[in-house]
This record gives structure tokens, C-alpha cells and sequence, in this order.
């Protein structure tokens, strides 16, 4: 039996942090550059009002205030925002996982789940029995991690705003 994994909540501080991991693990995902715009787009996500925001830290990693960045203590993250920060098509109750990152090397551990788990329960303690997020098909690891945690298509694809890749929408309900 594994050990679970422990999440904490994120700070607005932590937004920095949070886009660079999210950065490096499109680099290890695509094995390319991300898109001119990712950087700044994934920024104003954290702008957006908060639902809920989980990290995870690798507790062998020095502290920030010691030879370690704090990105290298992250090891993986997601941030829920209210209902309407998504896709205009999204239910308009439904709360959005705006982000969710995994440092590269450590995809595959349980960490994505982890954090899938505490950032739904922590959105459902506040109140939203909805969320909704968007993945591109073709990112099977991460279509496959999303319906292991119950999450279901809704909607017909759509176009991502920076790549022009087709999109789904998929609901996590009650």
C-alpha cells in the first residue's frame, strides 16, 4: 500500500513558483519550447479568484531560505478558480481547475491524483459541487488521470486559445 501523498495550500506567493513548474513540465510534455503567450496566460490564471490551491513539496529539498529555490521544493501543483473564469461553454456553477503541473521526474508518483483529490474536496467545502476543466486529447497520461478520478467529457471539442489544438471540456459532479 502506498503512503498518501500530503498536499498543502497555496499562497498568492506562490503563484511565481507554480508557473514555472507549470512552464518546465510543458517542456518535458512537448519536448519543445512552450507557446509565445504561456508564460503570461498562465500567470493571469492566479489573478483570477480563488476556489482552491494545492501544492506539493519535496521534503528532502533545502527551504527556500537555504541554497534551494522554492521551485525546486515544488513538486506539483493545481489551482481552482470561481465558475465563469473557464471557457464560456463551461456550466456556469461549475468551479474551474484552472491548472494543474507536475514537476518533470515526478509524473506518475500519485502526485496529479493527490492534488486532483484535495483541490475537489477543498471546492466542494466551499460550496461547488462542480468543476470543470479542459484537456487536449492528445495528452492521453493526463485524460487517463482524470477519468481514474472520476471526471467525465461534457461538450463537443473545442480549440485551445494559443496552440489552435482541439480541447475537451470534462465535469467532476457531486
Amino acid at each position: 500500500m502506498t503512503e498518501p501523498v500530503p498536499t498543502v495550500p497555496l499562497e498568492p506567493g506562490d503563484a511565481a513558483v507554480c508557473v514555472e513548474v507549470w512552464l518546465a513540465a510543458l517542456r518535458e510534455r512537448d519536448g519543445a519550447e512552450p507557446a509565445p503567450g504561456t508564460a503570461e496566460r498562465a500567470a493571469a490564471k492566479f489573478a483570477a479568484p480563488w476556489v482552491a490551491g494545492r501544492g506539493v513539496h519535496d521534503p528532502t529539498a533545502p527551504s527556500a531560505g537555504a541554497a534551494g529555490s522554492p521551485a525546486a521544493r515544488l513538486l506539483g501543483f493545481a489551482l481552482v478558480t470561481a465558475p465563469g473564469s473557464g471557457y464560456p461553454t463551461d456550466p456556469p456553477d461549475a468551479a474551474y481547475l484552472s491548472m494543474l503541473g507536475v514537476a518533470p521526474g515526478h509524473a506518475r508518483r500519485g502526485l496529479g491524483g493527490a492534488l486532483l483529490d484535495a483541490v475537489a474536496a477543498d471546492a466542494r467545502a466551499a460550496g461547488h459541487a462542480r468543476l470543470s476543466l479542459h484537456v487536449m486529447p492528445s495528452n492521453a497520461p493526463a485524460v487517463r488521470l482524470y477519468e481514474a478520478h472520476g471526471w467525465r467529457p461534457h461538450g463537443e471539442l473545442h480549440e485551445h486559445p494559443l496552440l489552435g489544438l482541439p480541447v475537451r471540456t470534462y465535469l467532476l459532479e457531486g
